[in-house]
């Protein structure tokens, strides 16, 4: 690519304007922030407007060695100041089946359990109701367990055994540093520390592709519609190629920044995340080197089809090997230190989104970084020539599909 002359400097203003001006950019680019603040925040809020669901629950008892309480009262979310909204959960004894059928069938009790005489060999505990499961039946559940253990155990064991039963496993996280000292890390301390990495990957991946996406687009259209012979009247391939990234990349940039902007502002309500200006630092590098790389792979594209929609086609190709990383992301998060981690962090095609995620994971050697960098630095040089070669030779090419041998000739031939 060549200097920045004037005219790079007005196709890259005009495609910056242009882009930030379409209905789908602006969709995108206001609507994500608000659908994160409505999956993070409004089922919180639906949760506190709606009331606490009390429920009565018949039993009958066949072993007689179960002492249910009248009642359990559950605290469910609160927000605000109006206190957490409880739910109470009432059980009444029956002595055969038929009463408890008759209640329930009266609306006295919305279910009934039933606890056979071998309980102690199968552990069956039968929940008869007159809706399909729902929530509260699995909540009832979680609370049986209780009363089952502390039934089965209560005068055999003392207080501090049966409430460890209980909650047998109460789990304390610990970083030990260089120094050797020992800080301790809660659940939200975990989540805050990799939230901001993997929501960045997750942000950076649609932000490339949707600024390479509009390259690719415009391209395709330019050269389907004749456009582009217009272009070439008074420009050349490289100075419409480098205006074409330079605008659509600042493009990407605004949009990925107000993105982050919106889930650091208001993830208060949902995940905490800790802003590091390490990790910025990196999201911004792998964003610049990565759409560089999808640009130039798009705009090649875009040169060597003959319509919009073959293009798209042949690009879905890199756009699934770009989305490896979240296809495998439980493995990347459960392992980062595989040697098929490291390597979707060091391919070029899956290098800022794997790397990033690796980040939150886990602290990533330096060197690993700076050779997955390095790597994505040369091959966005490599693909900026050849795709720069592609443009010239096949932007006024109409009506013939390209081979791939003389794709691959031509390229060669522009090389020397």
């Amino acid at each position: 690519m060549n200097s920045f002359p004037g005219k790079t400097f007005i196709i890259a203003r005009h495609e910056f304007l242009k882009t930030i001006k379409r209905k789908e950019f602006l969709f995108m680019t206001f609507f994500f922030p608000v659908l994160f603040a409505g999956i993070s925040i409004l089922p919180a809020v639906l949760s506190g407007m709606n009331p606490a669901e009390d429920q009565k629950v018949g039993y009958i008892d066949m072993t007689g060695s179960f002492g249910f309480p009248e009642s359990i009262q559950s605290e469910g979310l609160s927000l605000g100041s109006s206190g957490a909204k409880t739910s109470v959960t009432e059980f009444v004894m029956y002595r055969e089946i038929s009463d408890a059928k008759q209640a329930l069938q009266a609306g006295q009790i919305s279910s009934y359990l039933v606890i056979h005489e071998d309980f102690l060999n199968t552990g069956t505990i039968e929940l008869y109701s007159l809706e399909k499961a729902s929530v509260s039946n699995f909540e009832l559940s979680s609370k049986l367990s209780d009363i089952v253990i502390t039934s089965l155990l209560k005068d055999k064991v003392d207080e501090p055994t049966l409430n460890r039963v209980r909650d047998p496993v109460n789990i304390k996280f610990y970083n030990v540093g260089e120094s050797g000292e020992s800080s301790e890390r809660g659940i939200a301390d975990i989540f805050a520390s990799f939230g901001l990495p993997l929501l960045t990957a997750f942000l950076l991946l649609f932000s490339i592709f949707s600024s390479s996406g509009f390259l690719l687009r415009g391209v395709a259209e330019e050269k389907e519609n004749r456009i582009i012979e217009i272009l070439l009247s008074s420009v050349t391939p490289s100075e419409i190629l480098t205006g074409k990234i330079l605008g659509l990349g600042a493009v990407g940039l605004l949009q990925i920044g107000i993105w982050l902007a919106a889930v650091v502002f208001g993830s208060g309500y949902a995940l905490p995340i800790q802003i590091e200006p390490d990790t910025l630092l990196f999201a911004f590098i792998y964003f610049v080197l990565g759409f560089l790389f999808f640009a130039s792979i798009m705009a090649g594209i875009g040169a060597v089809t003959g319509s919009l929609q073959e293009s798209q086609q042949v690009a879905g190709i890199f756009t699934f090997a770009a989305a490896l990383p979240l296809i495998f992301m439980q493995l990347i998060l459960t392992n980062p230190g595989s040697p098929f981690s490291v390597f979707l962090s060091l391919f070029p095609l899956t290098s800022p989104v794997a790397m990033l995620t690796r980040m939150g994971a886990t602290t990533v050697p330096i060197s690993q970084i700076l050779a997955s960098i390095f790597i994505l630095l040369i091959s966005v040089h490599v693909v900026i020539l050849l795709s720069s070669r592609l443009f010239r030779t096949y932007l006024l090419m109409y009506g013939k599909r390209p081979k791939v041998k003389e794709i691959w000739k031509n390229i060669w031939t522009g090389s020397r």
